[in-house]
């Protein structure tokens, strides 16, 4: 009888631990505000190297995510309603897959992106680019788990720092800080 117990509260504690990682994102939540730029390179789905600063002018939201990430896949339904609340000329939404080292391929994020308009009927109509194979981005700018959000001032100052999912109501609660 107390093996059954022990078994029912391991599995029980277990089943716990899982939803709640699956929630929480790949980390524990954390949020920083910071000074100083972000940049680097990356590479669009289309094969065009870009530069963060590229997109300088504006506040920009850099997700930071990986395909395969169940709390990434929920963030996109958060995203979308981040991008039909701002403008082009207000906010720039990139998202980065950093899991490329972990053999992720611009193929499979088309396929995410092309199975959020088919079965969910929700266009992901921002940019979205890769990291390098050797996963500078997800080394510099994770502290080692998806989704990470930041976001950036018009001068390519990090602003806020996001390590988990993360609702939309916080997401425009700073937007608007840096908009105002």
């Amino acid at each position: 009888m107390i093996n059954i117990r022990t078994n029912m509260v391991t599995i029980v504690v277990s089943v716990l631990l899982l939803v709640v990682s699956f929630f929480s994102g790949c980390v524990e939540e954390t949020t920083s505000t910071t000074s100083g730029d972000i940049n680097f390179s990356f590479v669009t789905l289309d094969g065009q190297t870009k530069q963060l600063s590229d997109y300088y002018g504006n506040v920009i939201l850099l997700d930071l995510m990986g395909v395969r990430c169940a709390p990434c896949q929920q963030e996109m339904f958060e995203l979308k309603k981040i991008s039909e609340q701002y403008s082009d000329e207000q906010l720039t939404m990139i998202s980065i897959n950093v899991w490329v080292h972990y053999g992720e391929t611009a193929s499979l994020v088309q396929e995410l992106i092309d199975a959020f308009r088919e079965q969910a009927d929700i266009e992901l109509d921002w940019t979205f680019g890769l990291d390098d194979a050797s996963g500078s981005i997800f080394n510099e700018y994770t502290q080692g788990g998806v989704p990470t959000i930041h976001v950036i001032d018009k001068n390519g100052n990090l602003y806020e720092s996001y390590y988990s999912y993360t609702a939309y109501s916080t997401l425009t609660v700073t937007i608007d800080e840096l908009l105002s």
